[in-house]
């Protein structure tokens, strides 16, 4: 049976979506677009491009890891997103190769594949230095050894995959790992079917490997963990108890980050949602019938728990948030979907299969418009780091030098300057310090629709043209100018 399961001719529609996968999100986003603000911070870090930037205290190195050996060797954003788009896709597959085993049925594993791949957040994030889609396929990954490992304790690989998948969680993102994991304990406890040992070890060991070097790092560079953990609730607005289900809906059409979140939801948008809550339900019934309860249960509850800070600890959001929560719900999903087309027969089966094809081609219409909109938009917005970064070295900024002030991260990561704050989120000297370095090096201050700090207040202003928003200014000192004005 198992041999049917994965046999060549079984996985190619799981294969054939991998590819649909690399090539859609290849095509949608360009190789060529600039690296955006959080990139900047883990690329930077193993780049030659420009020095590293301050790693604030919710990161984790992750991502640094993962794109280590193409940044080292490589000053090339086309070659970073040509690798990124290989992983994501391989990391696409290995997660639903697993369902396709947990389920025996590999057209169901495919299927959900495919609806995840149809996102525009999967697909935007797809070729992205960014940690929330390897996340979420080692999420779908986790559920899928956990229950290989309960229905076959003798065989050694789930558990192996369990612990690899809970490694690459952390790693990733510590937080959403923590909150993978208490489900998967919570079951085992509670479940008698699930009360093995080993599947407890194997948990808590993929677990504490991967948060190993955070907790390292931690007490070497942020004063122990309790700071850390501290610093990381200061970074993220807190995590009091509230209700950020809006602010999470009203991403689902962009942008990619909102904070505050004030932008109005373009209603189509969230109509998958709708298709979510019916099917996974269905999903959730067809298992209970099949007596295979768990293939559903689970994966809906470890969603729930990945899902609960973004809806109720954090005061702000971003669509690519909810990946590991969106892999795995629709793994029912899409079993209830198979489900519904079985159930019925002759003219209603052709009606509901005309129906189910109409909604995805639609869906599929919605998300697409959607994803193309955002990378208009990401474009634009890159191309004026890329401008503002001209305009600095026009005017004389070039290494050894400094950016500061609104947005100076991927501004110095444009420039290959050092981003130095010493204010807000990412703070990393004090003010004296930065008049310090701006007294012996080449220093920039960015502004937008504000002025300068006070100490740079004499400084020579210099308009930033050609731009997709105004009020952006610069402020020199006027041994900066070493280009003529």
């Amino acid at each position: 049976m198992a041999d049917a399961v994965t046999s060549r001719s079984a996985l190619r529609p799981l294969l054939a979506v991998c590819v649909l996968f690399a090539v859609a999100s290849s095509v949608a986003v360009p190789a060529t677009l600039g690296l955006g603000w959080d990139e900047v911070v883990y690329v930077s870090q193993y780049g030659t491009h420009a020095p590293a930037a301050f790693m604030s205290a919710p990161r984790s190195r992750g991502v640094t890891l993962l794109v280590g050996p193409v940044a080292s060797w490589f000053d090339s954003t086309v070659a970073l997103r040509l690798f990124l788009t290989a992983t994501a896709t391989i990391a696409l597959g290995l997660a639903f190769w697993v369902w396709s085993r947990v389920l025996r049925q590999p057209r169901i594993a495919a299927l959900a594949a495919g609806m995840y791949a149809s996102l525009w957040i999967a697909l935007f994030y797809a070729n992205a230095a960014m940690p929330n889609h390897y996340t979420a396929m080692a999420a779908v990954t986790a559920v899928g050894c956990f229950l290989l490992a309960a229905a076959e304790p003798a065989r050694p690989g789930a558990y192996l995959g369990l612990v690899a998948a809970l490694l690459v969680a952390a790693l990733m993102r510590p937080a959403d790992a923590f909150w993978l994991g208490l489900p998967l304990l919570g079951g085992i406890l509670a479940v008698p079917a699930l009360r093995r040992r080993r599947l407890a070890v194997a948990v808590i060991a993929g677990l504490a490997l991967g948060v190993a070097p955070w907790v390292v790092e931690a007490e070497t560079r942020y004063g122990g963990l309790a700071e850390r953990i501290r610093q990381a609730g200061q970074v993220q607005g807190g995590t009091e108890l509230g209700f950020s289900l809006p602010k999470v809906i009203s991403t689902l059409d962009g942008p990619i980050l909102c904070r505050p979140c004030d932008s109005p939801l373009y209603w189509p948008a969230a109509l998958w949602w709708v298709a979510l809550a019916l099917l996974v339900p269905l999903g959730v019934r067809a298992a209970r019938r099949a007596g295979t309860s768990p293939t559903a249960w689970l994966p809906v509850a470890v969603a729930a728990s990945t899902a609960f800070p973004y809806l109720f600890l954090i005061g702000y959001s971003a669509p690519r948030f909810l990946l590991p929560a969106y892999g795995l719900a629709l793994i029912p999903a899409a079993a209830g979907l198979a489900a519904l087309l079985s159930a019925t027969s002759g003219t209603w089966r052709r009606v509901l299969t005309a129906v189910v094809a109409a909604g995805c081609a639609g869906h599929l219409a919605i998300q697409a418009g959607i994803l193309l909109h955002v990378v208009s938009e990401q474009i634009r917005g890159r191309g004026d780091w890329a401008r503002i970064a001209e305009t600095l070295r026009s005017h004389g900024v070039r290494p050894p030098c400094v950016v500061t002030g609104h947005e100076a991260i991927p501004v110095a990561y444009y420039t290959r300057c050092r981003a130095l704050e010493d204010r807000g989120y990412n703070r990393n000297v004090s003010t004296a310090q930065l008049r310090e370095a701006a007294a012996s090096t080449s220093v920039a201050v960015l502004v937008k629709d504000d002025s300068p700090p006070d100490w740079a207040r004499d400084w020579r202003r210099v308009p930033v043209r050609g731009l997709s928003t105004s009020g952006w200014a610069l402020y020199l000192p006027t041994r900066a100018s070493g280009a003529p004005n």
